[in-house]
């Protein structure tokens, strides 16, 4: 099987390979890229950590690819959000069924989401501590798994939107948990592209993210979903600091807070407000102080995403309220795409090009959602724009995926059959 593997390479594209991403500069710092970053967690230091070193240790066999584990986990959260899509097709589901105190939703669905996440982290974990002991790191690797990541931020933020029972008209709500999650993940890469090296601070969306997003999936399936539209936090809260929530009130937008006080919902967006803006201002102030206000314009995919967005819903909000999953897919995958050639590009210390052709589509439909079209063409428009960016998503990713194979000699789920490239005719190690 390894040599008839390898035979059909030889025979077949080796010799005529056509790089479409990557240049021969590109391929030379590709092959000499180490990776360099830590987790300042202590939650990830003390638990998750040795965790998943010994599932490795004497679970996992040597010759399982680190690449499987990251997506063996991933399918968990793509299992997940198609549970939650089955019984939830819209928001509208999961919101009224929390108003009314109806069990039309299975509370089931919410178990199983906090237990893929769970999964997914830990073997997310498991994946560098893998790849390490069999010596397979490969700039590869952490390209994939950073690829998988930020679906995973698009995948979470979704799932997260049924958990809190969100309507489709909350759009503060939906802007924040949307924004926020994609803000801290291409923030930490663009810091990465700059500094070279990814830092997570004490508290950071790996970890106690995940995990944070994991337990309001567990509230949801104990109490039921309708705990996010009680007060009880907020009672608490202004029982022992009433000063302090009398000052969170005045600051948030009118209309936010309801009259009975702050829910659940709100005090979580609250919190995850305040985690995204100490990120995003520690990162950007360091970044800019360092490495000048260029910088700046590589966050322009993000901010042109986060912008066009809330326009095209103040605009027309019905182009959101009817065509809910083909909106955040936009988004989504114009953030994927984004996200993951920032970080290519840094591994390959290219300068990024902050313009980038999956956000056109956006742009299009900005401009004709108040021509006085008729819906059904607009949520055709956008079937046809989801369909033609992850279309355009998934073949960049193969091709992608397959030229740093052919360029460090190795294969993406294999590191027992060596690779035809591979210089003493095994599998390439690097560390």
């Amino acid at each position: 099987m390894t040599n008839q593997k390898s035979d059909s390479y030889r025979h077949g594209t080796q010799h005529e390979f056509q790089y479409r991403y990557l240049s021969q500069d590109a391929i030379e710092v590709l092959k000499n890229f180490r990776y360099n970053g830590v987790d300042n967690s202590l939650i990830y230091k003390h638990i998750l950590s040795p965790l998943a070193g010994y599932l490795v240790d004497n679970f996992t066999p040597s010759t399982v690819a680190p690449n499987s584990i990251t997506l063996f986990g991933f399918s968990f959260m793509i299992c997940s959000f198609l549970l939650i899509f089955s019984h939830c097709p819209t928001l509208e589901y999961c919101s009224t069924a929390a108003e009314e105190r109806s069990s039309s939703v299975p509370s089931y669905i919410f178990l199983v989401n906090a237990i893929a996440l769970l999964v997914y982290q830990t073997l997310d974990n498991m994946d560098g501590k893998q790849a390490r002991k069999t010596g397979s790191s490969s700039p590869l690797g952490l390209l994939f798994d950073h690829g998988l990541d930020a679906c995973n931020v698009y995948i979470g933020s979704f799932n997260t939107l049924f958990v809190l029972c969100v309507a489709p008209d909350d759009f503060i709500v939906i802007a924040i948990v949307t924004f926020c999650t994609a803000t801290a993940f291409y923030i930490a890469t663009w810091e990465e592209y700059h500094t070279h090296k990814l830092v997570l601070p004490i508290i950071n969306g790996p970890t106690e993210g995940v995990l944070g997003s994991a337990m309001i999936s567990f509230l949801s399936w104990w109490y039921g979903p309708q705990i996010w539209l009680h007060s009880s936090a907020y009672e608490a809260l202004e029982s022992y600091l009433p000063s302090v929530m009398m000052i969170i009130k005045d600051i948030l937008p009118q209309g936010f807070v309801a009259p009975q006080g702050m829910t659940n919902r709100d005090i979580f967006c609250v919190l995850l407000v305040l985690c995204t803006l100490r990120e995003l201002v520690a990162k950007v102030w360091y970044v800019v102080a360092h490495y000048g206000i260029r910088s700046v314009k590589h966050l322009c995919p993000l901010l042109t995403l986060m912008t066009m967005s809330v326009l095209i819903v103040r605009r027309n909000p019905q182009v959101f309220v009817q065509n809910q999953r083909m909106a955040l897919t936009m988004f989504g995958i114009g953030f994927i795409e984004s996200v993951t050639t920032l970080m290519l590009d840094h591994m390959t210390k290219r300068p990024f090009d902050p313009f980038r052709r999956l956000l056109y589509p956006i742009f299009l439909l900005y401009s004709i959602v108040d021509m006085g079209i008729p819906a059904k063409y607009l949520s055709l428009y956008m079937v046809l724009c989801v369909s033609g960016m992850s279309s355009f998503l998934i073949v960049k990713i193969r091709v992608v995926v397959r030229e740093i194979c052919h360029a460090l000699g190795i294969w993406c789920f294999d590191i027992v059959t060596p690779h035809p490239n591979s210089h003493d005719g095994t599998t390439k190690k690097m560390s």
